[in-house]
């Protein structure tokens, strides 16, 4: 038997102190008991619950290549504790290369079908574990900022201090918060003039430029006067002051949050003055029946003002006319409700999107990329067709280039939709996210109605769902993880004034 022996272990002062060599030193000794021919050697030290990893890639590349009869390891949730997509990827590369997993005292054949349901229970109860394990860290996390102890990673402006348990400021970077202090306090600068200014100067010290979300968490952030705080999935805040060395007063971080509320209370709605500011205004909206641009107009009073996701009545190729005019009271509680939901947890999360494929979802997957270059076939060969018409003074230039732009538009909302497809088959195909990326970067929303001021809330909102699809039934946002685009499936609710058009005017929150 030609075995490759595959090791795990989570964190490298797992790699450098305890199981690693212990694993390494079993694997070898019982494949030599066994008189296995050992071919390679491979290590991880990362997730269990990630696909995407070197030692297990390279194990893979050479199972495809015919190389390896058995996959030994010292227990199966060494090489696995992956979602049920990613899991059945794995078995179906050593399925279809009859490959053996083994453990010290047990093989198991993946062709053998009682085989395979006690390596699927195994697997699941490895999940089950993963996440009692990530309780208890956070249970420790927890009391070890009881015990007034800082953990995790700091601001990029500083870095961690093992002889005191505290963060220390970088020279280097010190200058970055009372720089940006004094434009927004002291210049009246907005959070995209800062950041601005910022790149002016300099990149962050990860090379990447300035944005507004940098700024924003540096206005609002209590790091910078010297305490962690945080606010843990129980509803539980934790407070340390004297943490991180600080770089402004505590009379500065309450200037700034004044100033935000001013600010917050003053920008402009159509002009006006106003308290209030449509969340999605800074998100992209695509009308998802005919491809044209969706506006958020502002009716109502400058008091109370109305939203309306619209835009003008318009023929479509087949006729009828395009006049989606919704009022956004229909769908506005539904997004927060929906990211509260998706935050809170996984099976939450599944009422929105997608997280989980099965075989069917995946064939109707490939269909739906089949059927979409189709059709974008047919749409260019309707606007060749076109050209000729005109090219032969079948159409007048007027109706020519209306006609035209239609079917331009059709064909780039087709193939957004095919590019967005492709690229969700590969990310399922390979498992390369989860819903911890998906929590990861949705969690700074996890305060958006209690922390934020309307003009921020805006700005956040904008930056993590650049784009959306509005239909007349639902509204897709479109959020871009790690890459990768997810779309969240917003309801929307029955109009509440279907019966007398002139009473939505008369609407207030």
């Amino acid at each position: 038997m030609r075995a490759a022996l595959y090791y795990r272990v989570s964190t490298k002062l797992q790699e450098d102190k305890y199981s690693l060599a212990a694993q390494k030193e079993e694997l070898a000794k019982y494949a030599k008991s066994q008189d296995w021919n050992i071919v390679g050697e491979f290590k991880d030290v990362e997730s269990g619950g990630k696909l995407e990893k070197k030692g297990l890639n390279a194990l893979l590349d050479l199972v495809d290549e015919g190389g390896v009869d058995v996959v030994l390891v010292v227990d199966q949730d060494r090489l696995s504790r992956l979602d049920t997509v990613a899991w059945e990827y794995l078995k179906s590369v050593l399925r279809d290369n009859n490959v053996k997993i083994a453990e010290p005292g047990n093989i198991i054949d993946l062709n053998n079908e009682d085989d395979e349901f006690i390596s699927d229970i195994k697997n699941l109860i490895a999940k089950r574990e993963k996440r009692a394990i990530v309780r208890r860290m956070m249970r420790g996390k927890r009391q070890r900022m009881r015990e007034g102890k800082g953990w995790g990673a700091p601001p990029f402006e500083y870095y961690y201090d093992r002889e005191t348990g505290t963060y220390k400021a970088k020279p280097e970077w010190k200058w970055v918060i009372p720089f940006i202090d004094n434009l927004y306090l002291n210049e009246q600068l907005g959070m995209k003039a800062i950041s601005d200014r910022l790149n002016e100067i300099s990149n962050t010290p990860t090379g990447k430029p300035w944005n507004e979300h940098l700024v924003h968490t540096r206005l609002v952030s209590k790091a910078f006067h010297g305490v962690m705080e945080k606010t843990f999935t129980n509803g539980e805040t934790i407070s340390i002051p004297g943490i991180y060395e600080p770089l402004r007063t505590e009379e500065t971080y309450r200037k700034i949050q004044e100033e935000r509320e001013k600010r917050g209370a003053q920008f402009s709605v159509s002009g006006r003055k106003s308290s209030e500011k449509h969340i999605l205004k800074r998100t992209k909206i695509t009308c998802g029946e005919c491809g044209r641009k969706i506006q958020i107009a502002t009716h109502g009073t400058k008091e109370r003002p109305i939203y309306y996701a619209k835009h003008g009545r318009k023929e479509r190729l087949d006729g009828s006319v395009c006049d989606i005019n919704i009022n956004t009271v229909r769908f506005d509680k539904n997004i927060m409700t929906a990211l509260k939901e998706i935050l809170s947890s996984e099976e939450q999360a599944k009422k929105y999107i997608n997280l989980d494929m099965d075989q069917d979802e995946l064939n109707a997957l490939k269909k739906n990329i089949k059927a979409l270059n189709k059709k974008i076939s047919q749409l260019q060969e309707s606007l060749d067709r076109l050209l000729d018409l005109y090219l032969a003074g079948g159409l007048k230039k007027e109706k020519y280039l209306e006609k035209q732009k239609q079917l331009e538009s059709q064909i780039e909302i087709y193939k957004k939709e095919l590019d967005q497809n492709e690229l969700k088959l590969k990310t399922v195909e390979s498992s390369m996210w989860n819903y911890e990326y998906l929590y990861e970067y949705l969690e700074v929303i996890t305060d958006l109605e209690k922390e934020l001021t309307p003009m921020e809330r805006v700005q956040i909102v904008g930056k993590i769902f650049p784009n959306a699809t509005l239909y007349r039934e639902k509204l897709i946002l479109t959020a871009d993880v790690k890459g990768i685009p997810i779309d969240i499936e917003i309801p929307i609710d029955p109009d509440p004034y279907p019966w007398h058009p002139k009473k939505r005017n008369t609407y207030t929150k």
